[in-house]
Parts: C-alpha cells; structure tokens; sequence
C-alpha cells in the first residue's frame, strides 16, 4: 500500500487528511496484511508511529512494515512491527486453543441435553474455519467468526456467520429450500440452498455449472445480508426486518 505525501504541507495538516483517507476507505481494505510505503516526503520515527495509529483507530489492517525514504526510521519500524506480529501471532494462538477448548466443552453439553436433531435447532461454533477446513452440522449454524475462501459450511438448517463468509456455504442440506445464509460480511465462492446452487460471477471457474450469485440491490457497504430462494434464484438481500418478517425458514415452528 502506498501513502503518497505532500511534501508542501506541515505534517500536523496531513493528519486529519490521512485519518479521512482511511476512514472512507475502511471497508474496502478489510483485515489485510500489507506493506505501507510513505513517499513524496521524509518521515520522523514519530511521524511514522502517528500514521499508524491512524491506521491501527480507523481500519482492520495489520502493517507488518514500512517503506519509507529514510533508511533508518525504516529499519526502527521493521524490528518493531517484527517483534508485534510474533507477539499477535501468539495471542491468536492461544485464543484459538482457547476456543476450541470452549467449543468442545459447549458440544459435550448440548450432546448431553439430546436435542433433537432439525434445522429448528441450531449449533453454535465458535471459532473461524480456515482454508482446506470444512464443518457441518444436521441443525442449524451459529458461527462466531470467519469461513475463510477455500473453507466450507454445512448446515440441515439455516447458517448464521457473525463474521466474514468467502468460502462455500451449504444450508437446507436435506432439501429445506427455506433455508438461508446470513453473514455480516457475505462474499461467498458458492452457496447451495437445497438444490440450488449460486456461484460468485467474479471468483468460480467457468466449468462450475450453477446460477450466479444475485443481489437485490447494490451491494451495501456496512450492514449483514442474508441469501435466500426466491423465484427459483438464489437471491442476496439486506438482513434486515423486512427479511426478518418475510422469512418463512423463521417464521415455521
């Protein structure tokens, strides 16, 4: 990522320019990982550390270094954001051994109560699952965290993922087309509801045979949606109440 410098201005007037910069475009960038180049101008070890306090209050990124004119100032934040990412990288570590412990702990719980098995029910999962991984379920799914692209989501019911959903998504398995798949951030490879399945126009190879992914309305910058059937599409929508009122997949007992 490059951040371009106006080497006229003083560097305390940049400061509300960059924070409306990356404010705007928060969203877009999502949670990556980047490199952040600053040209047009020498930066001070402090004016680099301002920046990426910016950075760090306005956006999801995760700087792992810095490029910037002044060779030395560079080699400071290349030891610093070092030694930060082995230190975050650790902590997510324990927090998924963390998880994982709960999650089973929550499962030996459920499977202790005998609730019967139907997409009614619902099984929470807390934890993301990652690229090559795949989890399925005969009830309904709560997901606390991500389907990473490459990952894949089972559910006889309806599958809610209170995060980030960029693999595939299977609900209604056992032919419920009533189902749905709600995420906050919905951006799916391929969804199959029942028997239908919708394939992302700007991610699947073209030897994939299914409908592509359609959406109601223009793509929302902030705010979950929700993938439904409706006239035989698999439509996205907002996730809102008018969907809430007009699920019949909610609205069954």
């Amino acid at each position: 990522m490059v951040l371009r410098l106006d080497s006229e201005m003083y560097f305390d007037e940049l400061l509300p320019l960059i924070t409306e910069k990356f404010e705007a475009s928060a969203s877009f960038f999502g949670n990556a990982k980047v490199v952040l180049s600053i040209e047009g101008r020498e930066v001070s070890e402090e004016e680099t550390s301002k920046i990426l306090n910016i950075i760090r209050e306005k956006t999801r990124l995760r700087v792992v270094a810095v490029i910037t004119e002044d060779k030395a100032v560079e080699k400071i934040f290349d030891e610093k954001l070092h030694a930060a990412s082995a230190v975050e990288d650790k902590e997510l570590e324990k927090k998924a051994v963390k998880y994982e412990a709960e999650n089973k702990k929550l499962l030996e719980e459920l499977q202790e109560l005998k609730v019967p098995v139907n997409g009614r029910d619902a099984e929470i999962h807390i934890g993301s699952i990652r690229s090559g991984q795949s989890f399925e379920t005969a009830k309904s799914l709560v997901l606390l965290g991500d389907v990473k692209a490459g990952a894949e989501v089972t559910a006889g019911g309806s599958i809610f993922v209170l995060g980030s959903l960029h693999g595939n998504a299977n609900a209604g398995a056992y032919g419920d087309r009533s189902a749905f798949v709600m995420a906050l951030e919905l951006n799916p490879l391929q969804i199959r509801i029942a028997d239908s399945l919708a394939i992302s126009e700007d991610k699947g190879p073209s030897s994939l045979k299914g409908s592509g992914l359609i959406r109601s309305k223009k793509k929302n910058d902030f705010g979950p949606e929700a993938a439904e059937i409706t006239d035989g599409h698999i439509l996205i929508k907002k996730y809102d109440r008018s969907f809430l009122e007009n699920c019949k997949f909610l609205s069954q007992k």
